[in-house]
């Protein structure tokens, strides 16, 4: 798959844009009239990490951990069948990874290096209503979304040396992939509460430098140009109004 770089979106404002526009057109065309069409507003944590799909150096070991986050998301849904639901909708996610390093030829011991991640994210899922218990439904979609970095931090820390934090410049600002989950939702009159967990994997390889160089120590060392995948973990609480 082709690496998207910051030329693939024309801008922040365009995606916010194609999201206002989609969502509009997806509760007043005339394909869904007579169909229920729904706002829906979520929040929760999100637990980020990264994947690597490239060999690891030889005589390099890294332990991969997670970073805490937090995810917001309004969507916009149409119900296509009576147990499909079409959903578009626009997100916030805060996504990352803590990894130690362990290198042979590092002779301070492990690396702690931590990257931040804000993302814009454009989600479209089909849902499937499987098990009704009265006002309670329980539901499974799947989709793809295409993501707008807004901002990232790059964080080096040993235990001799210390620490660096920057911002790394040359990473992608674009990514792409898959989403999936399930949820349950309590129908209350026109609104419903509802709870899902989103499971999230990018397919855009990010090109993260991971060269201390605000340590004068480390300054004219080659250390190595890794490329790793976004995927995440994510538990939602919300509310659904029902428009029509």
């Amino acid at each position: 798959m082709t690496t998207l770089t910051r030329r693939t979106f024309a801008s922040r404002w365009s995606l916010v844009l194609c999201a206002v526009v989609a969502l509009g057109a997806l509760s007043k065309s005339a394909v869904w009239a007579g169909d229920r069409y729904a706002l829906e507003f979520s929040i929760g944590p999100v637990w980020a990490s990264h994947w690597s799909p490239r060999e690891k150096p030889p005589g390099t070991e890294v332990l991969v951990d997670w970073r805490s986050g937090l995810c917001l998301s309004l969507s916009g849904t149409a119900r296509l069948a009576r147990f499909a639901t079409a959903e578009l909708g626009l997100t916030y996610a805060e996504k990352g990874a803590q990894h130690t390093v362990r290198a042979r030829s590092f002779p301070f011991g492990d690396m702690l290096l931590t990257y931040d991640f804000r993302y814009i994210e454009l989600p479209a899922t089909v849902r499937t209503y499987w098990v009704r218990f009265g006002s309670a439904r329980l539901y499974t979609y799947g989709g793809a979304y295409v993501g707008l970095a807004l901002g990232n931090s790059y964080n080096f820390y040993n235990a001799e040396k210390g620490s660096a934090t920057r911002k790394l410049d040359e990473v992608q600002q674009g990514d792409v992939g898959f989403v999936s989950g399930f949820g349950w939702e309590v129908k209350i009159g026109r609104f419903s509460l509802l709870a899902k967990y989103r499971y999230s994997m990018g397919f855009v390889d990010l090109t993260l430098d991971t060269d201390p160089v605000y340590i004068p120590e480390f300054r004219g060392v080659d250390f190595p140009v890794i490329e790793l995948r976004n995927f995440t973990h994510a538990f939602l609480v919300g509310v659904r109004w029902t428009m029509r």
